[in-house]
Protein backbone atom coordinates (compact mmCIF):
# COMPACT_ATOMS: atom_id res chain seq x y z
CA UNK A 1 0.00 0.00 0.00
CA UNK A 2 1.49 3.02 -0.85
CA UNK A 3 1.98 5.68 1.83
CA UNK A 4 2.61 9.48 1.79
CA UNK A 5 5.92 8.87 3.06
CA UNK A 6 6.43 7.20 -0.54
CA UNK A 7 5.11 9.98 -2.61
CA UNK A 8 7.24 12.54 -0.76
CA UNK A 9 10.01 10.24 -2.26
CA UNK A 10 9.44 10.22 -5.29
CA UNK A 11 8.85 13.89 -4.93
CA UNK A 12 12.49 14.36 -4.03
CA UNK A 13 13.84 12.03 -6.29
CA UNK A 14 15.73 13.82 -9.54
CA UNK A 15 17.70 12.51 -12.50
CA UNK A 16 18.02 12.59 -16.24
CA UNK A 17 16.00 9.67 -17.47
CA UNK A 18 13.55 8.14 -14.79
CA UNK A 19 11.17 5.73 -16.10
CA UNK A 20 7.57 5.86 -14.80
CA UNK A 21 5.32 3.16 -15.71
CA UNK A 22 1.10 2.72 -15.09
CA UNK A 23 0.09 -0.59 -15.96
CA UNK A 24 -3.32 -1.88 -16.07
CA UNK A 25 -3.40 -5.68 -14.78
CA UNK A 26 -7.16 -5.99 -13.86
CA UNK A 27 -7.37 -9.79 -15.01
CA UNK A 28 -10.78 -9.52 -14.24
CA UNK A 29 -11.27 -7.48 -17.52
CA UNK A 30 -8.50 -9.10 -19.75
CA UNK A 31 -6.01 -11.26 -20.04
CA UNK A 32 -2.27 -11.42 -19.17
CA UNK A 33 -1.61 -11.50 -22.90
CA UNK A 34 -2.70 -8.51 -23.34
CA UNK A 35 -1.13 -6.90 -20.37
CA UNK A 36 1.92 -7.75 -21.08
CA UNK A 37 1.02 -6.82 -25.28
CA UNK A 38 0.40 -3.71 -23.71
CA UNK A 39 3.09 -3.40 -21.46
CA UNK A 40 5.91 -3.84 -24.51
CA UNK A 41 4.16 -1.32 -26.55
CA UNK A 42 4.77 1.04 -23.61
CA UNK A 43 8.49 0.14 -23.08
CA UNK A 44 9.01 0.29 -27.17
CA UNK A 45 7.64 4.16 -27.06
CA UNK A 46 10.22 5.44 -24.61
CA UNK A 47 12.96 2.68 -25.82
CA UNK A 48 14.87 5.86 -27.08
CA UNK A 49 14.58 7.87 -23.88
CA UNK A 50 15.36 5.67 -21.38
CA UNK A 51 18.31 2.93 -20.73
CA UNK A 52 18.21 -0.75 -21.65
CA UNK A 53 19.19 -1.14 -18.00
CA UNK A 54 15.45 0.41 -17.26
CA UNK A 55 14.02 -1.30 -19.84
CA UNK A 56 15.57 -5.12 -18.93
CA UNK A 57 14.70 -4.17 -15.13
CA UNK A 58 11.02 -3.90 -16.16
CA UNK A 59 10.69 -7.36 -18.37
CA UNK A 60 12.16 -9.25 -15.34
CA UNK A 61 10.29 -7.82 -12.66
CA UNK A 62 6.81 -8.85 -14.81
CA UNK A 63 8.64 -12.04 -15.90
CA UNK A 64 9.92 -13.28 -12.65
CA UNK A 65 7.89 -11.18 -9.53
CA UNK A 66 4.97 -9.52 -10.09
CA UNK A 67 1.91 -12.05 -8.83
CA UNK A 68 -0.52 -10.93 -10.84
CA UNK A 69 -2.87 -10.14 -8.00
CA UNK A 70 -3.49 -6.46 -8.47
CA UNK A 71 -5.92 -4.57 -10.52
CA UNK A 72 -2.76 -2.20 -11.32
CA UNK A 73 0.82 -0.95 -10.43
CA UNK A 74 3.04 1.87 -10.84
CA UNK A 75 7.11 1.76 -11.25
CA UNK A 76 9.31 3.93 -10.55
CA UNK A 77 13.11 3.31 -12.25
CA UNK A 78 16.68 4.47 -12.51
CA UNK A 79 19.11 1.57 -12.54
CA UNK A 80 21.92 3.55 -13.22
CA UNK A 81 21.17 5.59 -9.71
CA UNK A 82 20.02 2.23 -8.09
CA UNK A 83 16.89 3.70 -7.78
CA UNK A 84 13.67 1.05 -8.06
CA UNK A 85 9.77 1.44 -6.31
CA UNK A 86 7.33 -0.89 -7.36
CA UNK A 87 3.60 -0.04 -5.61
CA UNK A 88 1.10 -2.85 -6.61
CA UNK A 89 -2.64 -1.19 -6.44
CA UNK A 90 -5.87 -2.71 -5.58
CA UNK A 91 -7.70 0.24 -7.80
CA UNK A 92 -7.84 -0.09 -11.85
CA UNK A 93 -5.25 2.90 -13.79
CA UNK A 94 -4.67 3.94 -16.95
CA UNK A 95 -1.72 2.47 -18.55
CA UNK A 96 1.22 4.71 -19.27
CA UNK A 97 5.34 5.08 -19.77
CA UNK A 98 6.72 8.36 -18.90
CA UNK A 99 10.41 9.28 -18.75
CA UNK A 100 11.84 12.64 -17.72
CA UNK A 101 13.94 13.80 -14.89
CA UNK A 102 11.69 13.33 -12.60
CA UNK A 103 8.93 10.17 -11.30
CA UNK A 104 5.83 11.26 -12.88
CA UNK A 105 3.30 11.21 -10.06
CA UNK A 106 0.30 12.75 -12.07
CA UNK A 107 -1.28 9.33 -12.24
CA UNK A 108 -0.88 8.60 -8.74
CA UNK A 109 -1.79 11.81 -7.76
CA UNK A 110 -5.32 11.16 -9.56
CA UNK A 111 -5.63 7.74 -7.33
CA UNK A 112 -4.72 9.48 -4.05
CA UNK A 113 -7.82 12.20 -4.81
CA UNK A 114 -10.15 9.81 -6.16
CA UNK A 115 -9.59 6.52 -3.52
CA UNK A 116 -8.91 8.70 0.11
CA UNK A 117 -9.03 6.98 3.02
CA UNK A 118 -11.80 6.49 4.71
CA UNK A 119 -13.47 4.30 7.70
CA UNK A 120 -16.33 1.94 7.75
CA UNK A 121 -17.87 0.98 11.18
CA UNK A 122 -20.78 -1.77 10.89
CA UNK A 123 -22.85 -1.54 14.20
CA UNK A 124 -25.78 -3.74 15.94
CA UNK A 125 -26.99 -3.50 19.55
CA UNK A 126 -24.47 -6.23 21.07
CA UNK A 127 -21.14 -4.65 19.43
CA UNK A 128 -19.40 -3.18 16.49
CA UNK A 129 -16.29 -4.38 14.03
CA UNK A 130 -14.13 -0.61 12.23
CA UNK A 131 -12.82 -0.92 8.93
CA UNK A 132 -10.06 1.48 7.34
CA UNK A 133 -9.96 1.41 3.03
CA UNK A 134 -7.41 2.88 1.14
CA UNK A 135 -6.96 2.64 -2.53
CA UNK A 136 -9.49 -0.15 -2.97
CA UNK A 137 -8.04 -2.31 -0.44
CA UNK A 138 -9.80 -3.07 3.10
CA UNK A 139 -7.97 -3.86 6.27
CA UNK A 140 -9.98 -4.75 9.83
CA UNK A 141 -8.90 -2.41 12.82
CA UNK A 142 -10.55 -3.41 15.44
CA UNK A 143 -13.88 -3.87 16.99
CA UNK A 144 -16.46 -4.26 20.72
CA UNK A 145 -18.78 -7.00 21.34
CA UNK A 146 -21.06 -7.54 24.24
CA UNK A 147 -23.84 -9.93 25.56
CA UNK A 148 -27.54 -9.17 25.85
CA UNK A 149 -29.42 -11.04 28.71
CA UNK A 150 -31.40 -13.65 27.58
CA UNK A 151 -34.97 -13.44 26.88
CA UNK A 152 -37.86 -14.84 29.29
CA UNK A 153 -41.14 -15.55 28.94
CA UNK A 154 -43.04 -13.44 32.02
CA UNK A 155 -44.73 -10.99 30.67
CA UNK A 156 -46.24 -7.76 32.33
CA UNK A 157 -44.21 -5.38 34.23
CA UNK A 158 -41.32 -7.58 34.74
CA UNK A 159 -41.31 -8.30 30.88
CA UNK A 160 -41.18 -4.07 30.79
CA UNK A 161 -38.46 -3.82 33.33
CA UNK A 162 -36.33 -6.50 31.50
CA UNK A 163 -36.94 -4.67 28.25
CA UNK A 164 -35.51 -1.46 29.86
CA UNK A 165 -32.49 -3.89 30.94
CA UNK A 166 -31.73 -4.74 27.23
CA UNK A 167 -31.78 -1.67 26.57
CA UNK A 168 -29.11 -0.58 29.05
CA UNK A 169 -27.06 -2.99 28.12
CA UNK A 170 -27.37 -2.35 24.63
CA UNK A 171 -26.80 1.47 25.20
CA UNK A 172 -23.53 0.44 27.25
CA UNK A 173 -21.90 -1.45 23.86
CA UNK A 174 -22.92 1.33 21.50
CA UNK A 175 -21.19 3.49 23.92
CA UNK A 176 -17.93 1.50 23.75
CA UNK A 177 -18.48 1.11 20.09
CA UNK A 178 -18.70 4.90 20.01
CA UNK A 179 -15.46 5.31 22.17
CA UNK A 180 -13.09 2.84 20.25
CA UNK A 181 -14.47 4.71 16.97
CA UNK A 182 -12.99 8.44 18.72
CA UNK A 183 -10.27 6.65 19.65
CA UNK A 184 -8.99 5.63 16.07
CA UNK A 185 -10.03 9.15 14.56
CA UNK A 186 -7.98 10.69 17.43
CA UNK A 187 -4.93 8.96 15.82
CA UNK A 188 -5.49 11.31 12.10
CA UNK A 189 -5.56 8.41 10.08
CA UNK A 190 -8.75 9.08 7.99
CA UNK A 191 -11.32 11.83 7.29
CA UNK A 192 -14.55 10.23 6.41
CA UNK A 193 -16.71 7.92 8.43
CA UNK A 194 -19.04 5.74 6.94
CA UNK A 195 -21.70 3.56 9.17
CA UNK A 196 -23.57 0.19 8.44
CA UNK A 197 -26.23 -1.31 10.42
CA UNK A 198 -30.35 -0.75 10.82
CA UNK A 199 -31.54 2.85 10.98
CA UNK A 200 -32.82 2.56 14.70
CA UNK A 201 -29.13 1.16 16.04
CA UNK A 202 -27.28 3.79 13.63
CA UNK A 203 -29.23 6.58 14.65
CA UNK A 204 -28.54 5.85 18.67
CA UNK A 205 -25.25 4.98 17.47
CA UNK A 206 -24.26 8.68 15.99
CA UNK A 207 -25.61 10.14 18.64
CA UNK A 208 -22.99 9.05 20.99
CA UNK A 209 -20.18 9.73 18.93
CA UNK A 210 -18.47 13.93 19.90
CA UNK A 211 -19.91 16.26 17.25
CA UNK A 212 -16.79 16.53 15.32
CA UNK A 213 -17.34 12.45 14.19
CA UNK A 214 -20.95 13.34 13.34
CA UNK A 215 -20.11 15.64 11.24
CA UNK A 216 -17.56 13.16 9.30
CA UNK A 217 -20.34 10.59 8.15
CA UNK A 218 -21.01 11.01 4.93
CA UNK A 219 -23.10 7.86 4.77
CA UNK A 220 -24.32 4.76 5.58
CA UNK A 221 -25.65 1.48 4.03
CA UNK A 222 -28.10 -1.48 5.75
CA UNK A 223 -26.11 -4.21 6.86
CA UNK A 224 -25.10 -7.27 8.81
CA UNK A 225 -22.37 -6.95 11.74
CA UNK A 226 -21.17 -10.40 10.64
CA UNK A 227 -20.98 -8.59 6.50
CA UNK A 228 -18.03 -9.83 4.43
CA UNK A 229 -15.13 -7.60 4.30
CA UNK A 230 -15.92 -7.53 0.52
CA UNK A 231 -19.54 -6.70 0.98
CA UNK A 232 -18.29 -3.84 3.10
CA UNK A 233 -15.73 -2.78 0.54
CA UNK A 234 -18.33 -2.65 -2.33
CA UNK A 235 -21.09 -0.73 -0.90
CA UNK A 236 -18.80 1.90 1.33
CA UNK A 237 -16.94 2.61 -1.95
CA UNK A 238 -19.99 3.23 -3.76
CA UNK A 239 -21.16 5.56 -1.14
CA UNK A 240 -17.26 7.47 -1.65
CA UNK A 241 -17.89 8.02 -5.41
CA UNK A 242 -21.33 9.76 -5.06
CA UNK A 243 -19.60 12.08 -2.46
CA UNK A 244 -16.29 12.57 -4.63
CA UNK A 245 -18.56 13.55 -7.63
CA UNK A 246 -20.42 15.77 -5.93
CA UNK A 247 -17.94 17.55 -3.82
CA UNK A 248 -16.48 17.93 -7.16
CA UNK A 249 -19.17 20.06 -8.39
CA UNK A 250 -19.29 21.78 -6.11
CA UNK A 251 -15.16 22.89 -5.57
CA UNK A 252 -15.65 23.84 -9.47
CA UNK A 253 -18.27 25.97 -8.67
CA UNK A 254 -17.11 27.82 -6.04
CA UNK A 255 -13.00 28.10 -8.04
CA UNK A 256 -15.54 29.75 -11.29
CA UNK A 257 -17.50 31.68 -9.18
CA UNK A 258 -14.64 33.51 -6.97
CA UNK A 259 -12.78 33.64 -10.10
CA UNK A 260 -15.30 35.49 -11.73
CA UNK A 261 -16.36 37.70 -9.20
CA UNK A 262 -12.49 38.62 -9.00
CA UNK A 263 -11.67 36.42 -5.59
CA UNK A 264 -8.76 34.28 -4.95
CA UNK A 265 -8.65 32.11 -7.59
CA UNK A 266 -7.44 31.59 -11.10
CA UNK A 267 -9.10 29.69 -14.01
CA UNK A 268 -6.85 28.46 -17.05
CA UNK A 269 -3.62 27.12 -17.54
CA UNK A 270 -1.68 30.61 -17.97
CA UNK A 271 -3.07 32.11 -14.85
CA UNK A 272 -2.85 28.86 -12.69
CA UNK A 273 0.76 28.40 -13.21
CA UNK A 274 1.35 31.71 -12.44
CA UNK A 275 -0.24 31.63 -9.18
CA UNK A 276 1.78 28.05 -8.80
CA UNK A 277 5.23 29.59 -9.53
CA UNK A 278 4.50 32.46 -6.67
CA UNK A 279 3.52 29.46 -4.43
CA UNK A 280 -0.41 30.83 -3.75
CA UNK A 281 -2.39 27.70 -4.62
CA UNK A 282 -4.21 26.05 -1.74
CA UNK A 283 -6.51 23.61 -3.66
CA UNK A 284 -5.45 22.98 -7.71
CA UNK A 285 -8.17 21.75 -9.35
CA UNK A 286 -7.45 19.51 -12.85
CA UNK A 287 -9.61 17.67 -15.37
CA UNK A 288 -8.80 14.22 -15.69
CA UNK A 289 -6.52 13.28 -18.24
CA UNK A 290 -6.00 17.34 -18.98
CA UNK A 291 -2.02 17.99 -20.26
CA UNK A 292 -0.57 20.37 -22.43
CA UNK A 293 2.48 21.50 -22.96
CA UNK A 294 4.81 24.49 -21.39
CA UNK A 295 7.85 26.14 -20.93
CA UNK A 296 10.21 26.45 -17.53
CA UNK A 297 13.02 29.22 -16.90
CA UNK A 298 16.12 27.28 -16.52
CA UNK A 299 17.19 29.94 -13.95
CA UNK A 300 14.33 30.63 -11.58
CA UNK A 301 11.78 28.17 -12.71
CA UNK A 302 9.17 30.63 -13.38
CA UNK A 303 6.29 28.20 -15.25
CA UNK A 304 4.67 29.85 -18.76
CA UNK A 305 1.76 28.25 -20.78
CA UNK A 306 3.03 30.66 -24.04
CA UNK A 307 6.94 30.29 -25.81
CA UNK A 308 8.32 34.22 -24.17
CA UNK A 309 12.45 35.01 -25.21
CA UNK A 310 13.65 35.51 -21.68
CA UNK A 311 12.25 35.36 -18.44
CA UNK A 312 10.60 38.04 -17.07
CA UNK A 313 12.26 38.20 -13.56
CA UNK A 314 15.16 36.59 -13.87
CA UNK A 315 16.33 37.17 -17.77
CA UNK A 316 17.06 33.38 -18.09
CA UNK A 317 16.20 30.91 -20.94
CA UNK A 318 12.76 28.87 -21.34
CA UNK A 319 13.27 24.93 -21.91
CA UNK A 320 10.05 23.50 -23.10
CA UNK A 321 8.44 20.92 -21.01
CA UNK A 322 5.94 17.91 -22.14
CA UNK A 323 3.44 18.28 -19.80
CA UNK A 324 3.20 21.13 -17.90
CA UNK A 325 0.27 20.01 -15.82
CA UNK A 326 2.20 17.27 -14.55
CA UNK A 327 5.00 19.69 -13.47
CA UNK A 328 2.21 21.74 -12.09
CA UNK A 329 0.34 18.72 -9.39
CA UNK A 330 4.10 18.38 -8.42
CA UNK A 331 4.51 21.97 -7.55
CA UNK A 332 1.39 21.94 -5.60
CA UNK A 333 1.99 18.69 -3.67
CA UNK A 334 5.29 19.94 -2.75
CA UNK A 335 4.58 23.27 -1.49
CA UNK A 336 1.46 21.91 0.74
CA UNK A 337 -1.42 22.47 -1.44
CA UNK A 338 -4.39 19.96 -1.96
CA UNK A 339 -5.32 18.88 -5.78
CA UNK A 340 -8.26 17.86 -6.64
CA UNK A 341 -8.39 15.65 -10.13
CA UNK A 342 -12.13 16.33 -11.51
CA UNK A 343 -14.55 13.93 -13.47
CA UNK A 344 -16.86 15.09 -16.21
CA UNK A 345 -16.82 18.58 -15.29
CA UNK A 346 -18.31 20.28 -18.76
CA UNK A 347 -17.99 23.36 -16.70
CA UNK A 348 -14.30 23.09 -16.06
CA UNK A 349 -13.44 21.97 -19.30
CA UNK A 350 -15.34 25.46 -20.78
CA UNK A 351 -13.22 27.46 -17.91
CA UNK A 352 -10.01 25.84 -19.37
CA UNK A 353 -9.56 22.54 -18.02
CA UNK A 354 -7.39 24.01 -14.64
CA UNK A 355 -8.31 26.33 -11.94
CA UNK A 356 -6.91 27.09 -8.07
CA UNK A 357 -8.42 28.69 -5.22
CA UNK A 358 -5.35 30.75 -3.81
CA UNK A 359 -4.30 31.52 -0.72
CA UNK A 360 -4.67 35.01 -1.11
Amino acid sequence: MITEKDIRELLEFREDGVLSLYLDTDLTRQPKEKCKLVLRDLLEEVRERVSEEDVERVKKFFDFEYDWQGKGIAIFSCQRKGFWRAYPLSVPLTSGAFVAKRPHIKPLADLLDEYERYCVVLVDREGARLFLIYLGEIREEGGTSGELPRRHKRGGWAQARYQRHIDEFAQQNLKRAAELTAHFFRNGRCGRLILGGTDETLAQFKSLLPKHLREKVVGSFPADVAASEREVLNRSMEIIRDVERRGERELVERVITLASKGGPASLGLADTLGAIYEGRVHVLVVAEGYSAKGYRCEGCGYLSAQEIGRCPFCGGDFVEIEDAVNLAVRRVVEGGGRVEIIRESDALKKAGNIGAILRY
